[in-house]
């Protein structure tokens, strides 16, 4: 069993062709910016729409373990106390409140992403782990992806690097692409910023470069105050190890939704999406911007 937060059908920027991602839950990391908050921690989580709520606070009174309390009229959880057992959701008549993820069987995972076949096959596409950190639960991706390689399906990771190299090995002979997040090359900003070891992150990207640097997509967010001044050490560093490509993607406030249903403070709450045109200075014949 793995747990997962979301299967995302015909996507298109998460690797070549058509694919089919799926979003893993865990990840090592606390990025101010993530897009998808709600993979930080295996277990599910509850998630609440304000914009759907109508403070009938039903909600607060089926709860079992009292998490649940309405502050100056504003829904809160305390995730302490709430053991997402679901009766807050299943009252919920609005549909303010969900659940984010669940156990899969990996087969089950598998069978859902061989619908799509045909599409895989006309588009050269295929299966993507994505997360938080799809290398995040250790037995279980590694049977996943045996599992997506024995359907013959060509399979991508979105990879923050987080992980034991040992971890990267048992794992890689699965893996026919690396997407590899390359936030910052300074150790200090890196760890305060995201909670990585910039020393742990070098010497996975290293090893896979050396080896199969035909297989390897550098990818770097581009976030205003935090990296945006350093990308030219950034593509430098990946350019040293002649890998495939490296991707600037540029800053959005997509995830700011979900900060919000988590109850998170969202750091970037005022900053505008970044326009892609902002970047086109660093695009030469191994860099591209987008996804």
């Amino acid at each position: 069993m793995i747990n997962v937060s979301n299967i995302e059908r015909f996507a298109i920027h998460d690797g070549p062709g058509i694919r089919t991602t799926v979003f893993l839950k865990g990840c090592p990391l606390h990025c101010p910016w993530c897009a998808n908050p709600e993979t930080w921690t295996v277990n599910p989580v509850v998630m609440h729409q304000e914009r759907l709520c109508e403070h009938c606070q039903t909600c607060m009174h089926v709860c079992p373990n009292q998490a649940v309390s309405f502050e100056n009229g504003t829904y809160q959880l305390d995730r302490s106390r709430c053991t997402v057992c679901g009766r807050c959701v299943q009252n919920c008549i609005p549909g303010a409140l969900s659940i984010n993820g669940a156990a899969m069987k990996e087969e089950e995972i598998i069978k859902t992403v061989l619908r799509d076949r045909d599409y895989y096959e006309e588009s050269g596409g295929g299966v993507t782990f994505s997360g938080g950190e799809p290398l995040f639960q250790k037995e279980a991706i590694i049977e996943l992806l045996k599992q997506a390689k024995a359907a013959g399906l060509h399979t991508a990771v979105e990879t923050t690097g987080m992980y034991e190299t040992e971890h990267l090995k048992a794992c890689e002979p699965y893996i026919d692409l690396f997407l590899f997040d390359i936030k910052h090359t300074d150790p200090k900003i890196l760890q305060e910023t995201t909670g990585a070891s910039w020393e742990l992150v070098k010497q996975n990207f290293t090893y896979l470069s050396d080896r199969r640097p035909q297989d390897v997509i550098v990818r770097v967010p581009v976030i205003p105050g935090f990296n945006d001044n350093a990308l030219k050490e950034i593509i430098a560093f990946a350019k040293e190890y002649h890998v495939k490509a490296v991707n600037l993607l540029p800053y959005h406030s997509l995830g700011k939704t979900k900060w919000h249903q988590l109850q998170k403070e969202y750091r970037y709450e005022d900053e505008p999406g970044m326009k892609p045109e902002v970047l086109k200075s660093y695009e030469d014949d191994v860099v591209s911007i987008g996804g």
